[in-house]
Parts: structure tokens; sequence; C-alpha cells
């Protein structure tokens, strides 16, 4: 199974967070605190056992509960069939509460969970308890009912004895096995409506990596609940426990026991002796001040192989000197919990298991060499099951991210991508776009070319506009008129401004609609090309734009800037041209002042006033 859709209320910075669509690949991008791992966070509430870390502080309002709501769909042939009775269709969905109430012995406030959800009954009355009770009253005889309906070998217990317990556990077993008719479910109440085990178990595992500075706690023997401990508490049980050898640890852990620990059974023969020696010699001192201690026991606590392996180990690397990892720096750390990460999720591959693993990272980019980042993010889409050569999801696992690099999104995929704003009082905002934006197969086809060769283009989600121009001599000429206006020192960078060559002016609707289905705030640098404003590209161009500002030169921007000649040489002579500011013009001057909005100036506005100003000096 795989989550598809996440929806949020209550929770940190989110107040209520409609239905979130989930990738097998999804990044969130956004500023710092609009919350983004506050997203990463509450999946990791919903998956994780009981409160899940979940306390006080975690509420937006602590008068009301955080609701997490899961939608699961693709589910496998035999996640269907034993989840049957909670699925809608061939959806699973699920919703985790979590309540502060006071506890009735300590007084004190805590947090409760409770998971609903929709639950199904079979039709026949003699296949769910609840519904035998409504037919025979609160005390059946739960034998004859067995008998009668040919359950008897199913449902009978200790002796052949037929209980309501046993009747319960024989129909879990007899229901994962038999072709059942089920009624339409209905909306359950009741906390994890009635198995937790069967349902919870079967839902995806959930390893968070955060955005830690201090590998040390990560991997600090005492916490077992860190990704890095719980990685190697999994990578035991799925290699070290199937070595034909291990036995001889259990054997040797055993015998460490028996030599330590005073055994139930009453055999001691193998107890080291002078552990009895200093029991009798403790026995009498505290004798001597209390007469009614009968006997004192000493005990030793040896972990189980599991615990050994997740607690005890140490990982030493050798980069041309061998040490400890937490002697090395923290890309090399992050670097082991992705290697990690990957064997683990080989592991689970090879072996067809059936429960799916959500990996979920905070700024995976963190620590990681800006050179290694492009190889990180292949590793991300393969823990994903992403093809190189199309979009296609092949496995059930998935990677939920935030970042804060380009090197980690795709904007012609840009349908992994949801953007993420805080919205004043409205607490933190999602926004995402379908694949359909660009709906004709040849015009994406040619959107992921155009973009698969550099990084520039992704720059749009990171930024507080863009400007869309059609090649790189506009890009070094919106940069020169923007140095000669004192908008920036060297780059548009340096106020949140990215500059988008899109290659051509064909290319330019194609980014817009991906613009405007995210609400990113952009303008355009169109170059007329003495065509009408209501033909071809350009009517395009100007109608996809809305309330944003399209810079127009009439003809081109050689002629705009005054240059004798149709078109720069090459981008070498476009530089040098403009490396004088005297040869910026008053036209473009103005062009590019409104292409730029001033701190809290909508786009629209400056090209409005831009716009006067160009219409009056031409008359």
């Amino acid at each position: 199974m795989r989550l598809a859709k996440l929806t949020i209320s209550n929770y940190r910075s989110i107040k209520d967070l409609p239905a979130i669509r989930i990738e097998a690949l999804q990044a969130f991008v956004g500023g710092n605190d609009t919350g983004k791992s506050n997203v990463l966070g509450a999946i990791d509430a919903f998956l994780g056992a009981s409160s899940a870390g979940v306390d006080n502080a975690d509420f937006h309002d602590s008068s009301k509960p955080i609701l997490i709501e899961a939608e699961f769909t693709g589910l496998s042939e035999s996640e269907r069939k034993r989840l049957r009775s909670y699925l809608i269709g061939d959806r699973l969905i699920l919703q985790k509460s979590f309540t502060i109430a006071e506890d009735a012995k300590s007084h004190k406030l805590k947090v409760s969970t409770e998971y609903h959800g929709y639950k199904a009954e079979p039709k026949d009355w003699w296949l769910s308890t609840s519904k035998i009770a409504e037919q025979l009253g609160a005390r059946p005889n739960w034998g004859d009912v067995a008998k009668e309906h040919g359950l008897t070998e199913w449902v009978q217990g200790e002796g052949g004895k037929v209980t309501k317990g046993s009747y319960e556990a024989g129909l879990e077993r007899y229901l994962l096995e038999a072709d059942v008719e089920y009624d339409e479910p209905e909306l359950g109440t009741t906390q994890a409506l009635g198995i937790q085990p069967n349902l919870l178990s079967a839902l995806p595992d959930f390893y968070l990596l955060p955005a830690i500075t201090d590998y040390s706690d990560e991997i600090d023997s005492r916490s077992t609940t860190t990704v890095f401990r719980r990685l190697m508490s999994d990578l035991s049980d799925r290699f070290i426990s199937k070595d034909p050898q291990y036995v001889e640890v259990e054997s040797a852990l055993k015998r460490v026991r028996d030599l330590f620990n005073v055994q139930a059974t009453g055999d001691n023969t193998r107890r080291l002796p002078s552990l009895s020696g200093i029991e009798t010699k403790i026995l009498d001192n505290i004798r001597k001040l209390m007469p009614s201690v009968l006997s004192v026991h000493l005990g030793v606590e040896v972990e189980e192989p599991r615990n050994l392996f997740s607690k005890g180990v140490n990982i030493k690397i050798n980069d041309g000197v061998l040490t400890d990892v937490l002697d090395k720096g923290n890309g090399m750390q992050r670097c082991l919990v992705f290697s990690l990460l990957q064997l683990l999720i080989a592991s689970a591959k090879e072996k067809k298991e059936d429960r799916p693993i959500i990996l979920g990272i905070e700024e995976p980019e963190l620590y990681i060499h800006p050179h290694s980042q492009r190889l990180i993010f292949k590793v991300l889409k393969d823990f994903a099951g992403i093809q190189a050569d199309n979009d296609l999801a092949t496995g059930m696992d998935q990677v939920i991210y935030s970042t804060h690099s380009p090197a980690f999104i795709d904007v012609a995929r840009y349908e992994q991508i949801a953007c993420v704003r805080k919205d004043g009082n409205a607490g933190t905002k999602v926004k995402q776009c379908e694949l359909g934006v660009l709906g004709d197969p040849e015009e994406r086809k040619g959107f992921k070319l155009l973009t698969s060769f550099g990084l520039k283009h992704n720059e749009v989600f990171f930024a507080r506009h863009a400007v869309l121009v059609e090649g790189v001599e506009d890009e070094i000429a919106v940069i020169a008129a923007g140095r000669m206006l004192q908008r920036f020192t060297d780059l548009p960078d340096e106020i949140g401004v990215s500059i988008v060559v899109t290659g051509n002016k064909e290319q330019i609707p194609k980014f817009q609609k991906v613009l405007n289905a995210f609400g990113l705030s952009y303008s355009v640098l169109l170059e007329l090309d003495g065509e009408p404003e209501d033909a071809g590209v350009n009517h395009s161009i100007l109608e996809l734009a809305g309330a944003n500002y399209v810079g127009k030169i009439p003809e081109t921007l050689e002629k705009t800037v005054n240059l004798a000649k149709d078109h720069f040489k090459d981008i070498f002579e476009a530089k040098q041209f403009f490396s004088d500011p005297a040869h910026v013009s008053t036209d473009l001057e103005m062009i590019v002042t409104a292409l730029f909005p001033h701190e809290g100036q909508p786009a629209a506005e400056a090209g409005g006033e831009a716009a006067r100003v160009l219409a009056a000096a031409a008359q």
C-alpha cells in the first residue's frame, strides 16, 4: 500500500490543512518556519505507536483535538484480503486523534490517542460476533453457532471448547482465507476499529531522518528510537538473525544469563558461586538492621541479541584514517545513515515483504557537498522506485522530504512538488498542482527536455519572485539594468528573485502554466518581434499572465538598447555590451524597474506604473 492523501488539523503551525496529495516521491518546499517539518512530523505522529511523542506543545489549540487522517491506496492482493473489512473500494482511510486529558491518578495532563475509520461487517450474521449478539442475545451458545455453520474446526479452542474469545480468534483467521461478502463500510467510533494489531501492523513503516546538527544524539547508544538505532535493530532482524551461526550468539548469551542470574527453575548449578557468597554477606549485614529480610538475589540484565546489536554496535570508517563515525564530519555521518536505509529497503525488496517503507527526510541536502546532492537525489528516487526514463513508480516504498535546494526537485515533475506557506492566522497551507497542467504529452515531453540540462529552472520554487525571459542575452540585459538601478549589487538572488531562461518564446507559456498552478509570483520580459499583441504566442503569454506583469518590448532587445544590428553575435558580446551601464536605455530601464517588484509591492502594481510611464514617453 502507499500513502496517497494526508489531512491535518490543529497540529503545531497547521490549523486546518485539507487533503494533501502524496506521491511516491514527494517534496515540500517553502521558506523557513512555514511548517514543512510539521507535515513530516504529522506523518510520524500518525504512524507512530500510541501518542508517538506528541505532547501538549504540539497542539495549535489545546482545547481541540489534533486530527490526522491518512488515505492509503495501491494495496497488494494480500493486503486487500487482510484488511477487507476496513476498505472503501480499494482505499483504506484512517483517522488518528490526539486529545489532552487529565490523568485520573496523577492529575497531570497527558496526551491520549484513538484511531477511527471505516469498518464493514460480513453480511452473514454468524461471521460477526456483534451480529451474533443482535441475533441470539448477549450469551449465545458459541459451540452451537459454530456447528450449525460449519465453523467448528476454525473457532474451537483448547480441549475443543468454543468460547467467545476462541470464536473471535477463529473468525479472524477464517475471514483472511474465505471469500466473504461484506456490508457497506460505516464510520467506526470505537478505538482502533476492533482489531488494532491486525490493522496497524499492516501500515507502512516510517523512518524520519530529522535535520539535526549533532549526530552523536542520533547514534547515542542509550536511545532506541532514533533512525540509526531502529536501522541497527531492523538490520539485525533481516540479516544477522538469518546467519547459520546466529544460534551460537543466542547460546552464548543464555550461558551468560545462567552464570549471573538465579534461575526460575531452581537449577543454579551454572551460576557463579562467588555471587552466592556476596548475597550471603549482604543478607547477613541487612538482617542485623532488618531481621525480617529472608533473602537477597543479585541479578544482571543481559540484552536480547536484537537489542544487543542495536545498542552496542559502533561503526568505524577508513577514509584515510580509521576512526569512529562520530569523529567524522556530519556529511559522512549522514551518508552513513543514507547507506543503511538503502540496505534496509533493498533487503525488503529482495524478500518481497508486504509492509512498505516510507522514508521521511528533513533537508536531505544538509551537510552534503553540492556536487553530491544530485547523487543523493538519485538515491531518493531509487528508494521510491522512480525509473529514470519515466515518471512511474515501480514499488510501494515512498520518500517524503522537505528541502531548500533546487538539486532535490525537478520542475518538469511538478506534480511531485508541494509549496508550503504560512498564511497569517490561517497557519500552514500547502499548494499543489495535478499532472494535467501540461496536458499535452508532447508539451510535457518538450518541457522535460528543456529543464533537464541544469538546475536553474528549479529555482522558481524557492524564489520570492521569478522573471521569465527568452534567452541568455535577455538575462544579461536584465541583470545589467538591475545593477544600474541599484536593485541589487551583483545578482537578483540578493532580493529573492530568480531569472529563468526559457530557451525561446514558445517555451514561456509552459512555465507560466506551472507557476500559475502553484500561485507563484512572476513577471515576463516579452519581445513582441513586431508582431501584434493579440496574435500567436504573444497572445498566449499575455493571456496566461493575468495580474502578473509582462514587460513588452515592441521589436527586439537589440533595438530597445539602440544596437546597430539585429542580434548579438554571441553571449560574450552581450556581456561586453552591457558591462557599460550607459548601454541600458531608458525604455529598458523602465521595463526592468517593473520586472523587480519592490518589497511589499505586487509585480502587477509595479508593471502598471511602468506601462503608464512608457506610454507617456512614447507620446
